[in-house]
């Protein structure tokens, strides 16, 4: 005679090794999913804050956000203190810098892992984007300011198109589940991908500061500005009672008058 209670409790046992052979790695790569998601969403923080810091960089200046900021800032421990001088970043908990060949467990195969000194930042690439007609008005506007730039105190100091690309790239090393020949790094071998993310940020918004500075960049479109030291000097001789009308020429070439008010403010 057969005992069923004993086959149903070979059953549930044969039952309780499948599941497990099952959802115990699904357990922990729905960990390594969640990582590589922190870290995705962590990059396109990255990526913003370096296109934030290029607003401070004119086009031709040194380099750009600085790639240890980045580091520091973004893919060290999140428990230190913000600083603006160098320090030890530490490592995220999550995916910080680790080698997760020497763990065997299921935990150590499915662990996210990236390489810290090969994070890329600060890749700035300025004049993004395709030429619309109000991007061809704006280089048009450019270059005609920068034709008369730097006479008679003229300074047009603008961007035709102030648009500016910043990238980050991580690279993740390869684990017993993501595996792959390194052909998709960051800069260097051995890694599974390389995880990039960009942002795009108006730097130049055509704003002045000052009266001042927006007269300067006004009078760089006015042709006539460039005549200013030949009045200032005809204006010398006004200072003769016959020719006193003359002295209206002082300043009269490319004049910009910045305290004219619309109607509806007079």
């Amino acid at each position: 005679m057969i005992d069923s209670k004993g086959m149903e409790n070979g059953s549930a046992l044969v039952e309780a090794t499948i599941l497990m052979v099952v959802l115990v790695p699904l357990l922990f790569g729905v960990v390594m999913v969640g990582n590589l998601i922190d870290l995705k969403q962590t990059s396109e923080q990255a990526g913003r804050y370096a296109a934030w810091e290029a607003t401070v960089y004119p086009p031709s200046g040194p380099g750009g956000t600085r790639p240890a900021s980045v580091r520091e800032r973004f893919f060290g421990d999140p428990a230190n203190t913000l600083s603006s001088h160098a320090s030890d970043a530490g490592t995220n908990t999550l995916w910080g810098e680790s080698d997760a060949g020497e763990d065997r467990s299921w935990a150590g195969k499915s662990a996210v892992s990236i390489d810290e000194s090969s994070v890329l930042a600060g890749n700035h690439q300025h004049g993004v984007g395709d030429s619309t007609v109000a991007m061809r008005v704006g280089e048009t506007a450019g270059e005609a300011g920068t034709v008369l730039e730097g006479l008679s105190g003229n300074s047009w100091g603008l961007s035709s198109n102030g648009l500016v690309k910043s990238s980050i790239g991580v690279q993740i090393k390869s684990n017993e589940w993501l595996s792959g020949d390194g052909s998709q790094n960051c800069g260097t071998n051995g890694n599974v991908a390389c995880l990039q993310s960009s942002s795009v940020i108006l730097v130049d918004g055509w704003s002045a500061s000052s009266d001042d500075q927006a007269r300067r960049r006004v009078r760089s479109l006015v042709p006539a500005s460039v005549l200013q030291p030949l009045g200032d000097a005809v204006s010398k001789v006004g200072h003769l009672p016959m020719f006193k009308e003359l002295k209206q020429l002082d300043g009269a070439f490319g004049h910009v008058d910045m305290g004219v008010l619309p109607e509806y403010a007079r």
